[in-house]
């Protein structure tokens, strides 16, 4: 039904994925939301990484699965894009092309990447990803689309058009707001009713906090932020996303002077702010 699409203007990796997969995983542990993350990057392993995928071992979480068939995300979104190109991709049939995170909440399908000693058609999957998102919509309550940056593609401007949501991310830089600024002035697709401004890598020590940014300049919406947490960095890198939001204790912090019961507080604050634009936006249609 919804589309929420993570995007960026700029040429170096600024944390959008890793944004996105924190958000998503919150939300999935707190609302009954039927959930696809997708990723449309190209050689993406951090998605597949992060949730343990390439690792032998099983989790022991019971929340947590894999889906009974043994193909991997490389052939799902290969075999997907396919279909979606001869018009063949039903709904129903999704499912099976992607990992499953939370029962009946998240699941992830990461970017198409090369097979051992061959190069994938990378533009032609690339292209089908408008229409693989289109009938992903219909199945599942939201999908959040980690999407390429940049505007020169005619692929990500159509997502980007389509999307209810747009999730501009940017580094803590007073700059990067103000260009994007100047951006939306050119490019209408960006609105303040469908558009949302996220910091990544957040430090709330720094003097360029979202309030002050905010007021310089000029941003009458709420400016979200994921703020930069070295455990949630760690499990990323160790496959143990899933576990790290699991964790009972995590999730009961309450002392924000602690760096991570402010980056809970963070997420939650981004994904009630992504919630209600949900609501607002549906009305309207």
């Amino acid at each position: 039904m919804v589309i929420v699409t993570y995007w960026n203007n700029n040429t170096g990796k600024i944390g959008q994925t890793h944004s996105a997969m924190a958000i998503a995983m919150h939300m999935a542990i707190e609302h009954n939301y039927r959930t696809l993350l997708m990723s449309t990057r190209y050689n993406d392993q951090v998605t597949m990484e992060a949730f343990g995928f390439n690792k032998i071992i099983s989790t022991t979480v019971n929340l947590v699965t894999k889906n009974k068939n043994t193909m991997d995300l490389e052939s799902g979104i290969e075999g997907m894009s396919k279909l979606a190109a001869a018009n063949r991709l039903e709904s129903d049939m999704i499912p099976n092309y992607t990992r499953m995170i939370l029962k009946k909440r998240l699941e992830i399908l990461a970017g198409p990447s090369d097979k051992e000693g061959e190069k994938i058609d990378y533009a032609r999957i690339y292209a089908s990803c408008r229409n693989i998102i289109n009938v992903a919509r219909k199945y599942y309550d939201i999908v959040f689309v980690d999407l390429n940056n940049g505007l020169d593609d005619q692929t990500t401007r159509e997502i980007l058009q389509m999307s209810t949501i747009i999730i501009v991310n940017m580094e803590q830089k007073p700059s990067e707001f103000t260009k994007f600024a100047e951006l939306k002035e050119k490019e209408k697709m960006f609105t303040p009713k469908n558009t949302m401004l996220l910091m990544n890598r957040y430090d709330r020590d720094s003097k360029y906090t979202t309030k002050n940014i905010s007021r310089e300049i000029g941003e009458k919406n709420e400016i979200l932020s994921v703020p930069y947490n070295h455990i949630y960095a760690e499990s990323v890198q160790e496959g143990t996303v899933a576990e790290f939001f699991l964790n009972p204790k995590i999730r009961k912090m309450d002392d924000l002077d602690d760096r991570t019961a402010f980056f809970i507080k963070e997420l939650k604050r981004a994904e009630d702010a992504i919630i209600y634009k949900m609501q607002e936006l549906q009305m309207r249609i």
